[in-house]
């Protein structure tokens, strides 16, 4: 679990919340630019490092990607990057050098902009702690409402 708070305000395609402590909890929610593993980890194993210490293992839900390296080597260190079907569709864990960890649930690449950018700033918002159950309700409520508005 990331132990320290992360800012409070929404990066353009990640969100932190506190995690729940039951089955599913999230740190936050992560919208990446495409479903292509490979090109978005980088990214987000830097910024998650600030927080969690370097970026050690990386566990992903194959379901949400189209391909994904079995490996990235960041500092001259190589991450192991494992598929496994996690808790929820859609999350990704990452486990830092400080005996730390990040859980994210996934918004998908493919998402309406309206409908992710809602669910990122939901996420900010909350006051209590989330699961990838709430947020998948998030996604689904917030993409009806795109619906019947269009």
């Amino acid at each position: 679990m990331v132990s320290t708070r992360p800012p409070d305000k929404t990066s353009s395609r990640l969100a932190f919340c506190e995690r729940s402590t039951t089955r599913g909890g999230v740190d936050g929610v992560w919208w990446p630019n495409s479903a292509d593993l490979r090109t978005e980890l980088p990214d987000l194993m830097s910024i998650l490092g600030s927080m969690i210490g370097e970026v050690r293992r990386v566990v992903y839900d194959p379901r949400a990607w189209r391909t994904a390296p079995s490996r990235v080597i960041r500092r001259g260190v190589a991450v192991c990057v494992d598929p496994y079907s996690l808790v929820s569709p859609g999350m990704i864990y990452l486990v830092g050098s400080h005996s730390r960890d990040a859980v994210l649930s996934i918004v998908p690449a493919s998402c309406a902009t309206s409908v992710g950018d809602r669910v990122l700033a939901a996420v900010t918002a909350s006051t209590v702690p989330m699961t990838a159950s709430v947020v998948v309700h998030l996604l689904g409520s917030f993409a009806d409402a795109e619906g019947k508005t269009a």
